[in-house]
């Protein structure tokens, strides 16, 4: 029975770190360069924090605008969460375009590859890669003493 409890708590440990994993949303940079003009490129991903998602969100989402406004041409990011999309080249460095309505031009970028990818690039750790070989450890070192 010494030997059973740390492996049925091993396997419950497992259970909930990916049964759990879902509760968590995706995270994404939300802003809008005509509101907030740090929001365009150069983006500076230590000044702004992510942004929770909606459940069903699963990428995110940068569209560059090019707008004819005024008698001239203005650029305009938007930085969002994406329910949907499709995530071009490069892990989503390369842009789709769109053609738009009159003296509009569109670039949608979409990623999935990891939260935030919609700023610039940034390490974000997944729970998964630091807890499993923890456990595994604490796990193996149990049953060797």
């Amino acid at each position: 029975m010494d030997r059973l409890y740390p492996t049925l708590l091993l396997i419950f440990g497992f259970a909930a770190l990916f049964l759990f994993q879902t509760g968590f949303s995706f995270r994404c940079y939300q802003c809008n360069s005509y509101m907030q003009e740090d929001c365009a490129d150069h983006f500076n991903n230590q000044t702004w924090h992510l942004s929770e998602c909606a459940e069903n969100v699963t990428m995110c989402r940068k569209i560059v605008q090019e707008v004819y406004y005024n008698d001239e041409w203005q650029l305009r990011y938007v930085r969002q969460c994406a329910p949907s999309g499709i995530v071009g080249g490069d892990e989503g460095r390369r842009c789709l375009e769109k053609t738009g309505t009159y003296k509009v031009k569109v670039r949608i970028c979409h990623c999935d590859n990891q939260e935030g990818c919609n700023g610039a690039s940034n390490f974000h750790s997944n729970i998964h890669v630091i807890l499993l070989p923890l456990m595994t450890i604490v796990y193996v070192k149990y049953l060797w003493t």
